[in-house]
């Protein structure tokens, strides 16, 4: 079955309840956890790498988010990202702050080599580091931290997103303004959603978790990765929406985007068959 939609996906989310290894950023690892289970799934957040392919074996995929990296960190990513290639489950790096420090980019491309990543998710710096480790493209000598200190013009994000597909030779979100989905093949921009997105830590770390979600179904990478970033905009504006008809701020946006993506994936599963 070639899943299309996301009245399909959802159901086969809560029919299967896939678990995901999630080695993510400690800043943001609550949400992450709870987004995915708002979201029909459950986190597995094994870090040690000790422990890390045993916990792979069980998931359903795995999610390698490189925020507030050691070299430990890293190994345990390696081992983690290395036992789910060679047991054909999917796997999401979210590499963060990739240009914020030499230790990152050179950690980060021990890592690439090592690990054949399904999908990339990330901002317009990110994407634009990606692929000067990967080619002999010249990136900014100076870098921003998590946050992305570069305002492309849309067809550049087009450009750099199709070019770090090619390189990676998988499908690769980047979000910003407007975000672009692209397996080197085919691009799409993402529009809607709601500014305030950037406003909370963590809106990247858990659309990250989401696409990994998303890939535990049977359909294509693009499609998965498409239907995630186009479900979490429209649950952005629709949380916006409740927060301003409330009056409220920014604490409360955040916890309506919980609240949307539940209703939303819940309606889908229960209406679709």
């Amino acid at each position: 079955m070639s899943l299309n939609n996301i009245e399909e996906i959802s159901f086969c989310i809560h029919q299967d309840a896939p678990k995901i290894h999630c080695l993510t950023n400690p800043v943001t690892m609550q949400d992450v956890a709870n987004l995915l289970l708002a979201a029909g799934g459950s986190a597995v957040m094994g870090q040690d790498e000790q422990e890390v392919e045993e916990i792979t074996s069980f998931c359903h995929g795995t999610l390698l988010n490189t925020g507030v990296p050691d070299i430990a960190k890293i190994q345990a990513c390696i081992l983690a990202g290395q036992k789910a290639n060679a047991l054909g489950h999917p796997v999401v790096l979210d590499p963060v702050g990739a240009g914020a420090s030499t230790f990152r980019r050179k950690e980060l491309q021990k890592l690439l080599q090592a690990v054949h990543p399904t999908a990339v998710r990330c901002n317009q710096e990110e994407a634009v580091v990606l692929c000067s480790l990967l080619s002999d493209t010249d990136s900014p000598e100076k870098h921003g931290g998590v946050e992305s200190s570069l305002q492309m013009a849309e067809r550049d994000v087009c450009l750099i997103a199709g070019q770090a597909a090619s390189l990676l030779n998988c499908t690769v979100l980047i979000t910003g303004k407007e975000d672009v989905v692209s397996d080197g093949k085919q691009t799409q921009i993402l529009t809607g959603g709601d500014s305030r997105i950037r406003r909370i830590t963590g809106g990247g770390c858990m659309l990250s978790a989401l696409c990994t979600l998303f890939l535990c179904t049977d359909t294509s990478a693009f499609d998965a990765v498409r239907a995630a970033g186009a479900l979490w905009r429209e649950t952005a504006l629709e949380a916006g929406r409740r927060t301003d008809t409330e009056k409220s701020g920014i604490g409360s946006f955040h916890v309506h985007l919980f609240d949307v993506l539940e209703e939303k994936l819940m309606y889908t599963s229960k209406h679709k068959f």
